[in-house]
């Protein structure tokens, strides 16, 4: 199994059988074979098929315990010779779970088969658990589960690679489906198989083009579709982060679950620990969010910025600005091209949206000098968020008068009069400094504080005009153009010697990109799409896009880990 793409613990992979190779998330009896379940008591030898399910004991969810004891230890004298599939049936009782992945771990097999998984949909929390499990602890295994369609796209975006179709020819009635679950499911396609290979499809182009999460937000038919996703949210939300790349595209937020996203618990996190104040900051704005992305080229926020610039001129440069929204929470000025999102907007704010983005702004606001004052440029729901902000951090925050709206002319020169009070001087250095920070940040997202001045150093040069090339003593380290970045070798080896942080360890002369089976070791951070060091001997060899998170490089034996784009 090799992963082409993540998006979440969902893959796009590709499995090679000897000649046959075929796509996943997948079908059995479209996209491979797969053997009858071999019972115990009635042992078959391993047929023609892709995958030969090995005898097992068909255990269900609430088998007593003496009767999986005996179970396991019959398995144990079982001939896995030949065999490539193992069926892990699922239990209520946990703690035997170990016994059957020791099996899988001694015999190497290239596919387990899920059993009990039409029981196991309604039991939300066991069902993210063992998904967890199974992909973390085999990340080369492929997840075989046997679940209606409508399930599809939330079972790949939880580690499921395939789908038994067998039983789906259970439920045809005259072209309509009936299950336990929908009482009325296809009646646009000829039958359920049909509708099957039409959801799988679907789940691929999502996943190839970064919307996997999307589809599932809008593929709710069923309760347990939604109480699987919010445990899974709420309960493991490290397990969906460490698999999701890396932002590039607009997210958009659709639903209630939408907030909960993976890509929202990294930015918070990232908030809090890697964005560092400007250091010669005397004054914060806080500001409402915009429609328009970057907030800068939105109307509101051109009228705050000339309000600002008419009462302070050149003090501006003095002034840092913090953007309030829903639900990243907090959006520092600098990092503005790298929040991403569109989200219905209408007006009402609910406490899981409140409360996050006071406590997010809390923590960044205790990151300033007691001393530095705090100005709110607010209405609506953004109030509520400052003031509980300011219980929470102890900061006094002065808010400006804002009538008929925060653009209005009342408020914008109520915006000028208050920031009058405050005589902020500026001098060039001010300006160039600022001009640095701007990028310096965007490279301490992506990297942690820090990697910005290891780039672009107060000694360091930029040029250019639209692509900018920050150069140290003439050598380049990177580049930026409206938040997106590149890293050269040189760039890569001072941001590793001062962070030691975004590093793929090997042990070879690079020559290609880095797969799998080469890596010793990688920083735990890494996430797919990642940029990283290649590093041997203590030197970056070469600079890469990462397919893989950190863990998984370490642990997977298959497949790409590093796509390496530039070589020292």
């Amino acid at each position: 199994m090799e992963v082409i793409r993540h998006e979440g613990p969902g893959r796009l992979g590709l499995v090679r059988l000897g000649e046959h190779s075929f796509r996943t998330p997948a079908l059995a009896g479209v996209d491979f074979t797969l053997s009858p379940f071999n019972s115990f008591f009635h042992p078959s030898d391993p047929g023609d098929y892709d995958f030969n399910l090995s005898p097992s004991i068909p255990l269900g969810f609430y088998t007593p315990e003496e009767v999986i004891q005996k179970a396991i230890g019959r398995l144990w004298s079982i001939d896995y010779e030949g065999f490539n599939a193992f069926y892990l049936p699922a239990l209520r009782r946990t703690e035997y779970l170990d016994e059957f992945f020791k099996i899988i771990e001694r015999y190497n097999f290239e596919a387990v088969y899920l059993g009990n998984s039409k029981i196991i949909i309604k039991e939300y929390r066991y069902f993210v658990r063992i998904l967890r499990e199974l992909r973390e602890r085999f990340p080369n295994v492929m997840i075989i589960a046997d679940l209606e369609p409508f399930f599809y796209p939330l079972a790949v975006y939880l580690g499921v690679d395939a789908f038994d179709t067998r039983s789906l020819k259970l439920y045809d009635f005259e072209g309509k489906g009936f299950t336990q679950f929908s009482p009325f499911v296809w009646s646009d396609t000829p039958n359920s198989f049909d509708f099957a290979r039409k959801t799988i499809l679907e789940v691929r182009k999502a996943l190839e083009s970064g919307k996997l999460r999307y589809l599932v937000e809008n593929f709710f038919p069923t309760q347990y579709n939604a109480g699987i996703l919010r445990i899974a949210d709420l309960e493991h939300s490290d397990y969906l982060e460490r698999y999701t790349p890396i932002q590039k595209e607009t997210v958009y937020f659709i639903s209630d679950a939408s907030i909960r996203r993976p890509e929202v618990k990294r930015w918070h996190e990232r908030v809090a620990e890697r964005f560092v104040p400007s250091k010669n900051a005397e004054l914060v704005l806080l500001f409402p969010c915009s429609a328009r992305k970057p907030y800068s080229f939105s109307r509101s926020h051109t009228l705050y910025r000339k309000a600002v610039k008419d009462a302070l001129g050149s003090g501006v440069f003095k002034v840092h600005e913090l953007i309030l929204t829903s639900p990243f929470g907090v959006v520092p000025r600098e990092w503005e091209w790298l929040a991403k999102y569109d989200i219905v907007v209408t007006g009402h704010w609910g406490e899981e949206e409140i409360k996050p983005a006071a406590e997010l702004l809390a923590k960044t606001l205790e990151k300033y000098p007691k001393d530095v004052p705090v100005i709110a440029h607010l209405d609506e729901a953004y109030v509520e968020i400052a003031k509980l902000a300011s219980e929470l951090s102890g900061r006094e925050i002065i808010f400006t008068r804002v009538e008929n709206g925060t653009t209005s002319s009342e408020s914008l020169r109520s915006l000028t009069e208050t920031l009058k009070e405050f005589e902020l001087q500026a001098t060039k250095e001010d300006r160039t400094y600022r001009y640095f920070e701007n990028i310096r940040k965007v490279f301490d997202f992506y990297f942690g504080a820090g990697a910005g001045e290891a780039v672009l150093p107060g000694n360091g040069q930029v040029k250019g005009s639209k692509m900018l090339r920050l150069l140290i003593d003439g050598q380049q380290t990177g580049t930026f153009k409206d938040g997106v970045i590149s890293v050269t070798p040189f760039g890569m080896q001072r941001i590793y010697d001062a962070l030691n942080s975004y590093w793929v360890k090997v042990d070879f002369e690079l020559r290609g990109d880095v797969f799998a089976v080469g890596v010793e070791e990688a920083d735990p951070v890494i996430r797919p799409d990642d940029i990283v060091g290649i590093i041997r001997d203590g030197k970056v060899v070469g600079v890469g896009k990462a397919v893989l998170s950190g863990e998984e490089m370490v642990r997977t034996r298959k497949g790409v880990a590093v796509k390496v784009r530039k070589r020292a």
